[in-house]
């Protein structure tokens, strides 16, 4: 019979868990947060690590892409186009914050205007 508790193990008892977790919610306590913030912002940490490998970075950005808010092709009331742009706001921030994309890729991609020249205004009012 293996031993259960050898170090080479890599399953994790309930115990461990539960005295992590307890851990984590006595640190957000004291820094007045919720342990599902600090996970979160421990699990950006660790993305913002491998984006500093280009090797990784391009398969980061690919997954990441996978998830950029859709503009609704139709809809019956304006909420729909608010919700995207608040969604599109919010990743935007999120690819900058994780560092998968600059801000003037970000605004390339944003941007209505894609020619390197400068538009012009023609007529008078």
């Amino acid at each position: 019979m293996p031993n259960q508790l050898a170090q080479s193990k890599k399953r994790k008892t309930i115990a461990e868990h539960a005295a992590v977790l307890a851990m984590l919610e006595r640190i957000a306590a004291d820094e007045q947060t919720t342990s599902t913030e600090l996970l979160r912002k421990a699990a950006r940490d660790v993305i913002r690590n491998y984006t500093k490998d280009p090797k990784i970075v391009s398969d980061l950005r690919e997954l990441l892409n996978a998830y950029e808010p859709k503009l609704p092709q139709q809809t019956k009331n304006p909420k729909a186009l608010t919700r995207f742009k608040r969604d599109s706001r919010e990743f935007d921030a999120l690819t900058i914050d994780l560092g998968l994309f600059g801000v003037d890729a970000i605004q390339d991609r944003n941007s209505l205007h894609k020619h390197s020249k400068a538009p012009a205004l023609i007529g008078s009012l």
